[in-house]
C-alpha cells in the first residue's frame, strides 16, 4: 500500500508540474463541448489517420507490419518536436500579418507559450544531457586519454549512469503527462488565440505528408500520393471544423486578436 501511495504521489508530482507550465490559463480554455471534442481528435486523429491510410499496404502484403509500426512510434515521439518548430513559424507570421493589434504587448502575449516551450525544451534536454555527457567521457578527451585506467572509467560510467537514470526518469515523467496537453493546447498558444492550435495542426499534417511522400521514416514501399493526402486533408477539415465554431459559435475570427487573457 506504502508503495502505491508513492507511486501515486510521484505521478501526482509529475502531472502538476505538465499542468503548471504546458496548461494554459483558464480564462483562455473555452467551455465548449464540441469544441473540446475536435481539439483533442484534430491531433490524435491525425496521428491515427495517418496509420490507417498505411494500412491497406500491410494488409495486402506489400509490406511486413514492423515497419507501419516504427512510422507510427515514430511519429508520436518526433511530433511535439516537430510541433515546436511549426508553432514557432506559424505565432511569428501570424503575429506579424496583426503586428498593428499587438500595441506593445508582444511580450505578455508570448509568456504562456514561451514558458510552455522552455519546460518542454528543459525536460528534453535533462534527457540528453546526462547521456551526452556520459558519452563524451567515453569517448572524448577523458576516456581516450592515456593517463585513464579501466578502474576510474567504471567509477565514472557507474556515477554518470545513475544520474541519466534518475534524469531520464524525471524528464520522462513530465513529458508523458506534457504531451496530451501540447496536442490539445500546442505550447499555449491558445492564449495568443483560439484558433491557433488548430492552424498549427494543419500545418503540423501537411509537413507529415510531405514526408510520407519524400522522406519516409521507415522502408516503405511507394505509397501512392494520394494516402498521406487524403490523411492530411481529412485532418485539416477536423481542425477547420473547430476553427469554424469558433468563428460561428464565439465569434472568434482569426483577422482580430483577442482580449489579454
Amino acid at each position: 500500500m506504502e508503495d502505491e501511495a508513492d507511486a501515486a504521489i510521484r505521478e501526482t508530482k509529475d502531472r502538476l508540474l505538465a499542468r503548471r507550465f504546458m496548461d494554459p490559463a483558464p480564462e483562455a480554455v473555452l467551455r465548449d463541448g464540441p469544441v473540446e471534442f475536435l481539439q483533442r481528435a484534430r491531433f490524435w486523429g491525425g496521428i491515427v489517420i495517418g496509420a490507417v491510410i498505411k494500412a491497406p499496404l500491410v494488409l495486402s502484403g506489400d509490406m511486413r507490419g514492423a515497419p507501419w509500426a516504427i512510422d507510427g512510434i515514430l511519429r508520436v515521439l518526433l511530433a511535439p518536436v516537430a510541433l515546436a518548430v511549426t508553432g514557432l513559424v506559424i505565432v511569428a507570421v501570424y503575429l506579424t500579418a496583426l503586428r498593428r493589434q499587438l500595441r506593445g504587448q508582444l511580450a505578455k502575449r508570448l509568456r504562456g507559450p514561451l514558458t510552455a516551450l522552455g519546460a518542454f525544451l528543459g525536460h528534453v534536454l535533462l534527457i540528453a544531457a546526462p547521456w551526452g555527457a556520459a558519452a563524451w567521457i567515453l569517448w572524448g578527451p577523458i576516456g581516450n586519454s592515456p593517463a585513464s585506467d579501466s578502474k576510474s572509467e567504471g567509477i565514472a560510467v557507474l556515477a554518470f549512469a545513475l544520474v541519466a537514470l534518475y534524469m531520464t526518469a524525471r524528464g520522462v515523467g513530465f513529458l508523458i503527462h506534457a504531451i496530451p496537453a501540447i496536442s490539445r493546447h500546442m505550447f499555449r498558444t491558445m492564449e495568443i488565440h483560439q484558433a491557433l492550435p488548430a492552424l498549427i495542426t494543419i500545418a503540423f499534417a501537411w509537413e507529415l505528408a510531405i514526408q510520407d511522400i519524400f522522406f519516409s521514416l521507415a522502408q516503405w514501399p511507394r505509397i501512392p500520393p494520394a494516402l498521406p493526402i487524403g490523411g492530411a486533408t481529412a485532418t485539416s477539415l477536423i481542425a477547420l471544423l473547430e476553427i469554424h465554431r469558433l468563428r460561428t459559435r464565439h465569434g472568434i475570427r482569426l483577422r482580430t486578436l483577442p482580449p489579454l487573457v
